[in-house]
């Protein structure tokens, strides 16, 4: 049986016989694309070079693109694991031409590959061609094998591609298998063709000829450079070359799958009865860990919006998957190591980041535990209320809120609503989730639009950047000028808008570096450049204000960097570089970049790591970086062949994004990475690293925070003077400050506890005082004492048990101030709590003091804002509380 790691490699193999460069697969992470949340298609790599907006050194290129498609346009999560070919996480063969061959060339090259080097059945295959291609229809009439009976020519809808609304689009053409000898199928219509939805044919190949411009009014002209952009999943073509009637039944899946299955007979007991969930489970299981496989490995991590939130929604759906199962304990991040061993030999980084895969499994599957604890509670309050308020429906709006919020699977959410006898409203619900998905897909259009907006009003793509030699010109053309977006012909005294220069020192920013600042002057007006940013790669723009005169199109000015600033965020960029390298040195080479920011007087450097950094491991980077800094170490700068930079270790990072031609910033020993920021020629320039800080920003994500040069000489310089008063003020030695401290907080934090107690017993009436009285509310005992001040909460709650310990049968309501806002605590002894829910009473009091709050059944809190006479909350406490409790006595049998 041929396997999937040689079928991929058949295919690059194939075109790169036939002068096709071999290109590697880009990130998960689109680079510089704001419409696309993940890379969903292998053109996305090549969507610039289509456009025109980028220049490669090859017409012809291959790939296998890793892709995900799970939200937007391509949202298959629901049907993954219940048909036999959706997946989240993919794998798409291409072949690509950029104004090189056109129809006949990519019809021939596919056949041949089908047909000759694959060795399909020509029998078996269909083609189709969009209803108004002639020129598609006649060469594949014309192609040896193919029968005029099995072309179909098919609508816009199947056969016509668009790159959007506007641009580049033309005509496919695909290529369908006929599956009814494979799976059995009778189809119903032994006439029919691709077009037909009875399940008798499926897709292998869709070649699409990029040949139109489609204009605003929907005209269709000619493109100047016609193009072939083809895909084909990996997946589905091994399913067909093993003769297996599922992908899932390939080895791209079937090793996790008996991974899966050994998990759950272990951990839940699982004996393989055959029923269809059990199967769409494992499934789901299989495709979701190899989805978080490889996000987490390409720098995504879970959170609670963008990629992070579809990454943890995919974690969360598998681990309710592995719960039908039996499997209650953590097992993703142990079937991810099953992922890593079926796909290293194409994705060989896989392995270097196969632990940071498992702790981030591992951390998500523990945190989902708990969350899933609290949604459960949330529910159940939620249906409580309900029947407490004789309604009969779990409204969409918040049943979408705890499938968003907490997780919560909506079947679960289902079974909780039936428990109670409540349904669902599925229609708010859909409606909810619909809403979320347009607000994400009109953000991406929206950033899009405006981005191509500019462009359009730009003379030029792309200008000549030389700050890398120098930080002035004197030289240097006005080619265009914007304000509010819009061309103008020039900006006067007091103005700002954007200056765009036929050539210029000023680095965009980009890879964390902030852009430059400085002045453009001419001979009529001085401009102050803001900040430098760049739409497109190489099409610098200056942000600027006029500080005198005017700056006019066309006019000759000199463009001067600010240096010193440029200078100092040149230190902090190379101190970048070394602290990156020094922690994959210290803490390993796991250790990925997730973002940095390189200023002039500070930077940060995000990481992938599982766990905080202690003190000495952070002591052994600092000390590590500041050596390499005294060693005065050459900064050596090269531009070579991105593949050529690889294969000698260079790193690269997600989000970046890279041409064929690369510049590499070495350390000659010690660090190399790609990147397109400004350096300087020794280590020793930088003088000093300090960390100033280390943090979790993320789940999985650390940040160090850092000073460079003189930022660090500073730091140390406030750090002495403020040890140096604190030694002062306590009269003992430097050595002696901490431990003297430490005494001096233990001392004010016995104290502080004492103040409490003594502040407690004062408000319970101790010492022989009465206890608080206590109040009839529609026939329970209710005790309201007067608002406490200056008690925190732990002292509140230990006022509250000791009223309600001597209440015996009834509910304690303490309302308290602190600095900045009003609190109130419910409690309820233990023979009310199935009655009275204090979660219940404390949301309506809540309203008094405009907040918000919730708890437990027995005991509940709310926090809002100072009210202007707390002193007058207990009196209002009866009226507020008197709807709420009658709603409770009626729901009671």
């Amino acid at each position: 049986m041929r396997s999937a790691d040689d079928i991929r490699e058949a295919f690059l193999k194939f075109f790169e016989s036939r002068g096709h460069a071999r290109v590697a697969s880009s990130s998960l992470i689109p680079a510089q694309d704001p419409t696309l949340l993940f890379t969903n298609a292998g053109m996305n790599q090549f969507k610039d070079v289509f456009l025109g907006r980028e220049v490669r050194p090859y017409a012809r290129a291959a790939s296998s693109q890793k892709c995900m498609r799970v939200s937007g346009k391509h949202n298959d999560l629901e049907q993954v694991g219940r048909t036999p070919r959706h997946h989240t996480f993919f794998e798409m063969l291409g072949n690509f031409s950029f104004g090189d061959y056109f129809k006949k060339e990519a019809i021939g090259f596919a056949w041949e590959l089908l047909t000759k080097v694959y060795g399909l059945p020509s029998g078996d295959l269909w083609v189709t061609v969009f209803r108004d291609d002639d020129d598609a229809y006649a060469l594949w009439r014309d192609q040896e094998g193919v029968p005029v009976a099995r072309i179909a020519r098919l609508g816009e809808k199947d056969n016509f591609w668009s790159m959007g609304d506007t641009g580049p689009c033309g005509p496919c053409s695909e290529i369908h298998i006929d599956r009814t000898r494979k799976c059995g199928l009778q189809p119903a219509n032994p006439a029919c063709d691709p077009g037909c939805d009875c399940g008798r044919f499926m897709e292998l190949w869709n070649l699409v000829f990029m040949q139109f411009d489609r204009q605003p009014d929907g005209r269709l002209l000619p493109l100047g450079k016609t193009g072939v952009d083809t895909g084909m999943g990996l997946e589905r073509i091994t399913a067909v070359l093993q003769d297996v009637k599922s992908n899932y039944e390939s080895d791209l899946f079937v090793p996790i799958i008996e991974a899966a299955k050994a998990i759950a007979a272990r951990e839940g007991g699982w004996n393989a009865p055959g029923h269809e969930e059990d199967r769409v489970a494992l499934q789901v299981i299989a495709d979701h860990v190899r989805a978080l496989t490889f996000l987490v490995s390409d720098g995504v991590v879970p959170s609670n919006d963008g990629r992070g939130y579809v990454l943890r929604r995919i974690i969360r759906r598998a681990i309710m998957f592995g719960r039908h199962l039996g499997i209650d304990k953590p097992f993703l991040c142990d079937l991810s190591a099953t992922v890593v061993k079926v796909m290293e030999r194409a994705y060989p980084s896989l392995v270097a980041h196969s632990e940071l895969v498992t702790q981030t499994a591992r951390r998500e599957e523990e945190r989902f535990a708990q969350t899933l604890a609290v949604g459960l509670q949330k529910v159940e309050a939620l249906a409580q209320e309900l029947r407490l308020r004789n309604e009969t429906v779990i409204p969409g709006i918040d049943a979408f809120r705890l499938y968003d919020t907490f997780g919560l699977p909506a079947d679960l959410i289902r079974d909780v609503a039936q428990a109670w006898k409540l349904g669902v409203d599925e229609r708010g619900f859909q409606s909810a989730l619909e809403e979320q998905r347009e607000r994400s897909r009109r953000g991406m259009k929206e950033i899009a639009v405006a981005a191509a907006g500019v462009l359009e009003k730009l003379p030029v793509r792309a200008v000549g950047f030389e700050g890398y030699e120098t930080t002035s010109i004197d030289e240097a053309r006005v080619l265009a000028i914007l304000k509010d977006d819009a061309p103008v012909e020039a900006l006067a005294a007091g103005e700002s808008g954007r200056v765009l220069l036929d050539r210029t020192p000023f680095y965009a920013e980009g890879g964390g570096q902030v852009g430059d600042t400085g002045f453009l002057t001419g001979a009529h007006g001085v401009a102050e450049v803001r900040d430098t940013r760049a739409p497109l790669p190489g099409l610098n723009l200056h942000a600027v204000v006029i500080r005198e005169g005017r700056l006019r199109v066309g006019e000759t000015i000199r463009a001067e960097v600010d240096r010193e600033r440029r200078l100092a965020v040149m230190r902090s960029h190379d101190a970048t570089h070394l602290l990156h390298a020094a922690l994959r040195d210290v803490v390993g080479t796991h250790v990925k970049q997730a973002g940095s920011l390189v200023e002039s007087d500070r930077l940060r450097f995000d990481f992938s790591h599982f766990a905080a950094l202690p003190d000495d491991i952070l002591h052994q980077v600092e000390d590590e970086v500041n050596d390499v800094i005294r060693q005065d170490l050459p900064i050596v700068s090269r531009v070579m062949p991105i593949d050529e930079a690889l294969k000698k270790g260079a790193l690269a990072f997600f989000g970046d994004k890279y041409g064929d031609r690369v510049r590499v910033v070495e350390v000659p020993g010690f660090s190399m990475e790609l990147c397109g920021g400004t350096h300087a020629a020794s280590t020793g320039s930088i003088g000093l690293l300090k960390i100033t800080q280390e943090r979790g920003v993320a789940a999985g994500i650390r940040r160090v925070e850092a000073l460079a040069g003189e930022g660090a000489l500073h730091e140390l310089r406030r750090d002495r003077q403020a040890l140096g008063l604190v030694q002062s003020a306590l009269k003992v030695d430097r050595g002696r400050v901490p431990q003297t401290v430490d005494k001096l907080v233990e001392q004010n934090r016995a104290l502080q506890k004492e103040i409490d107690r003594l502040k407690v017993a004062a408000a319970a009436g101790a010492g022989g005082g009465e206890a608080p009285e206590t109040h009839d509310i529609e026939g329970y005992r209710f005790m309201v004492p007067p608002v406490v001040r200056g008690l925190d909460k732990s002292a509140v709650r230990a006022l509250v048990d000791r009223n309600r310990d001597r209440l015996k049968s009834g509910v304690v309501v303490q309302w308290a101030v602190q600095e900045e806002s009003t609190n109130v605590t419910v409690s309820v002894s233990k023979d009310l709590a199935k009655t009275l829910h204090a979660g219940d009473m404390v949301r309506a009091l809540a309203g008094l003091i405009g907040g918000r709050g919730g708890g437990k059944a027995d005991l509940a809190e709310a926090g809002g804002r100072l009210v202007t006479d707390p002193d007058a909350l207990p009196g209002r406490t009866a009226e507020a509380l008197r709807e709420v409790i009658r709603k409770a006595k009626a729901a009671q049998p």
